[in-house]
């Protein structure tokens, strides 16, 4: 009984872990949390042990071993509780202390009542938001591959192969073979509408993606994975010119970047993207200082990806380290760490460089960092050890890293119950992101972080106030 009681609690956990990416319905979420906090408790505080010390040390890390690991301590639990409880009725029974099934119910029904009640009562009123700017969101595509350079999106086959990509074609309703593209762009203009309905002044910054380059400074479709060339943004944002901020991508060691960086100001572009693990470059490369120096003239903020990378193939792990970036930052770029620099839960201690990152800041005033991804099912310690790094949050800027979705499950010991359904619940993916965030102590200025930092009037003030800082620090 014990050990089919801990297989049903692990259902569970999954089952709720997995549908809250896409939404569940509140009376599936109501039971599913009832039957891990009462039955499945013993279950549960194993999965909950073995996860707060996963990824701590080097020996314990990995997916695979946290989810053997985590099913055998929890199964473990459940079997001890099972038979602690046995061994007490029995020695109630030789005491003549039989427990009567109607006063256990109504004990339990009074503790279920005034739970509810206490719950109620206690339930956390939001601060509503009337502006936020979602710093990182994904545009993508695919018209075949290799696509044609400047011109069309493409996907490769070892990028179709990725985990991720089932799983966000069945996320969005997307055809699995194909052109994507128009599928997409409805799938995100859906989504983004509805947020506006919510917050009325909700925008996007929308991302491009650069491909890999020889050291000729030519494509190379062999060692890319994901493209998405700059017009093909700023096409679609044309279309909804208020609600979304185009971010391009400009790989730097392209040989035509000084051409391409003068396009995209041309198009009103107030920040670039770089991904140096995907585009296989390093950003410390002293040959990208005029890269760097034309941007900083230029006024224009570069976002780069630091720390792990599991949705794509990538060149090296090592070209997330955020110390790569200080080239750009002493060229005078206002750079923003995309992720933090931060890892999932189950990788080993060394690819987390939030704490370098937080280092950093104190010595350069034009860094910043954005949230994108850390509401997700894997990086549930991220958000948390932000909030406690006074630090780092002046410096957070909001954003999701839509499509890939927040998850509300992995952080059920930090919310209260009904902001947990109501997050579960939640089906479009840049509210839950939001909420999720707010509920978990993101101040309101994260979220008009983006805005800050990209619309040209606070963008000529920040400047200024980046500038004295340095001087003053110098």
């Amino acid at each position: 009984m014990a050990l089919f009681a801990s297989l049903i609690s692990l259902v569970t956990w999954v089952a709720l872990g997995v549908g809250a990416n896409s939404g569940l319905s509140p009376a599936f979420a109501i039971v599913g949390l009832f039957w891990l906090a009462t039955i499945g408790l013993p279950t549960s505080l194993g999965v909950v042990l073995a996860a707060s010390i996963w990824g701590r040390v080097e020996p314990l890390s990995g997916l695979p071993g946290f989810l053997i690991f985590a099913a055998a301590l929890g199964a473990v639990f459940q079997c001890l509780t099972f038979i602690a409880v046995r061994g007490l009725a029995t020695a109630a029974k030789a005491k003549g202390q039989a427990w009567k099934p109607n006063r256990v119910l109504t004990v339990l029904g009074t503790i279920g009542v005034l739970a509810t009640v206490g719950l109620w009562m206690t339930r956390p009123t939001r601060m509503p938001l009337s502006t936020v700017v979602d710093g990182h969101a994904h545009l993508f595509g695919d018209q075949g591959w290799p696509p044609v350079h400047k011109e069309t999106c493409g996907l490769s086959p070892a990028q179709k192969a990725n985990h991720t990509y089932p799983i966000l074609t069945r996320l969005l309703d997307l055809p699995a073979q194909g052109d994507l593209n128009e599928a997409y762009v409805r799938a995100l203009v859906s989504q983004v509408q509805e947020a506006r309905r919510a917050i009325g002044s909700f925008r996007v910054v929308l991302l491009a993606q650069d491909c890999r380059y020889t050291e000729e400074g030519d494509p190379d479709w062999e060692n890319s994975s994901v493209y998405v060339p700059n017009n093909y943004l700023f096409r679609v944002v044309s279309r909804y010119p208020d609600w979304f901020i185009p971010c391009p991508s400009i790989n730097p060691q392209r040989k035509d970047w000084e051409a391409e960086l003068d396009y995209c100001l041309a198009q009103g572009a107030r920040v670039l993207k770089i991904h140096p693990p995907t585009q296989g470059v390093n950003p410390a490369n002293p040959r990208f200082r005029a890269f760097y120096r034309k941007c900083a003239q230029s006024g224009v903020c570069i976002m780069v990806h630091t720390g792990a990378e599991h949705s794509a193939p990538i060149a090296s792990s090592s070209l997330g380290d955020p110390r790569l970036l200080e080239l750009a930052l002493e060229e005078g770029c206002t750079v923003i760490a995309a992720h933090s620099g931060t890892k999932a839960f189950f990788e080993p201690p060394g690819e987390d460089h939030f704490q370098q990152l937080t280092a950093m800041m104190g010595q350069y005033p034009n860094l910043y960092a954005d949230t994108a991804v850390l509401g997700s099912l894997f990086r549930w310690r991220c958000i948390p050890t932000i909030v406690r790094t006074p630090t780092a949050l002046p410096r957070m800027v909001h954003a999701s890293d839509w499509p890939f979705p927040p998850n509300a499950m992995v952080f059920w010991h930090r919310l209260h119950p009904f902001t947990l359904v109501r997050l579960i619940s939640e089906k479009n993916l840049f509210l839950r992101d939001i909420l999720l965030k707010q509920a978990l102590g993101m101040p309101p200025q994260t979220f008009i972080q983006a805005a800050r930092l990209f619309d040209s009037n606070n963008r000529k003030a920040m400047l200024r106030n980046e500038k004295n800082s340095k001087t003053n620090a110098l």
